[in-house]
């Protein structure tokens, strides 16, 4: 499916780091959902663990469905092309939640806040890759 091509390449750019964006939010969502229900059990580190592959495949599905379209590759080469690329991002990502889970309390109680820095430090660095080396014809 993926964004229609449009007039103006900006224009296009933006939506679909919209969409991009929107995708985020939606996993962010589930990720923090996961990790509050999940930390009772194992804490918040086993907790994030559990949860960031499980949030990264679904990440991944909805972003070749709605905001890039499929790279024409097979879905498990797409599949393992974005989990392999985003390997940065989920560092920058994770880095920033055990930083904050370790440093804040406020943080070390409730980890979806440091979902949230995390979810915001991979953002870019995450579109832009899989924009030029996931999504882009195999």
């Amino acid at each position: 499916m993926g964004m229609p091509e449009l007039d103006n390449p900006r224009r296009a750019l933006f939506l679909q780091f919209g969409s991009f964006v929107v995708v985020g939010t939606v996993c962010f969502a589930l990720n923090a959902i996961l990790v509050e229900l999940l930390v009772k059990h194992c804490g918040p580190f086993y907790a994030q663990g559990i949860a960031f592959p499980i949030v990264a495949s679904v990440a991944w599905y909805l972003n070749r469905r709605y905001t890039f379209g499929a790279s024409g590759r097979s879905v498990v080469q797409e599949w393992m092309h974005y989990i392999f690329a985003n390997l940065f991002g989920w560092v920058a990502n994770n880095g920033v939640y055990v930083l904050l889970v370790i440093k804040s309390s406020l943080a070390g109680r409730h980890p979806a806040i440091a979902v949230a820095a995390g979810s915001v430090a991979g953002l870019v660095f995450n579109f832009v890759i899989s924009r030029v080396f996931v999504f882009r014809s195999a």
